[in-house]
């Protein structure tokens, strides 16, 4: 009787974005961050994850933690056996963030697909968003851009603990913009980044 066949190695990413609006000093950014694993390895990820909350609204947001505890969830994302990518638009305007996002969007998805990443989930936003962000990724599969067998699916933090990932490398991209790169370089070593002009 034949052996089973050995589980086929695989990549995932998950993705999260981070936008500064513009003022009259500044132009805005947008910026898309991606965490790439193997899903067969993340339990131990989000159990570490799940232990920086501290019982807290049941999830980490960047956004809304303090310094300190930054501090210690970009520790334990630097640990992990991840890698990221930052892909970073600008100058944007009010009135193209919508442009700004597919710029950033169509170069992150083609990094992850270089990197060997055959499915990717990214922050479902709501109904019609995402359904903007499936027309662009069928516009770059046409293109040639994406392979036709990449998946593209949308999760809700609430759930997914890997969402909390891009969400914190996408705020430290932001924050290193805004003049504190603490955190962004905790992750120096196992990250790419990335620049789009918006179009």
């Amino acid at each position: 009787m034949p052996c089973d066949s050995p589980p086929v190695f695989s990549l995932s990413a998950w993705v999260d974005e981070s936008v500064i609006v513009d003022r009259g000093d500044r132009f805005g950014t947008y910026t898309m961050a991606a965490a790439i694993a193997d899903p067969m390895d993340c339990a131990d990820i989000r159990r570490q994850l799940r232990d920086l909350t501290m019982g807290r609204n049941g999830r980490l947001h960047w956004a809304h933690e303090s310094a300190k505890h930054r501090d210690a969830i970009a520790a334990t994302i630097a640990a992990a056996d991840l890698a990221l990518v930052v892909v970073i638009g600008a100058p944007m305007y009010g009135p193209k963030q919508e442009r700004a996002r597919r710029c950033c969007l169509e170069r992150l998805l083609y990094e992850l697909a270089q990197c060997g990443v055959s499915e990717v989930w990214m922050e479902s936003r709501s109904a019609a968003p995402d359904r903007r962000d499936v027309r662009l990724v069928d516009s770059a599969r046409r293109k040639g851009l994406l392979p036709a067998e990449l998946k593209v699916g949308f999760g809700r933090p609430q759930d997914e603990p890997m969402l909390w990932i891009p969400d914190a490398v996408a705020g430290a991209a932001t924050a290193a913009r805004l003049g504190e790169p603490r955190w962004l370089l905790v992750f120096s070593e196992i990250l790419s980044q990335h620049e789009v002009d918006v179009r």
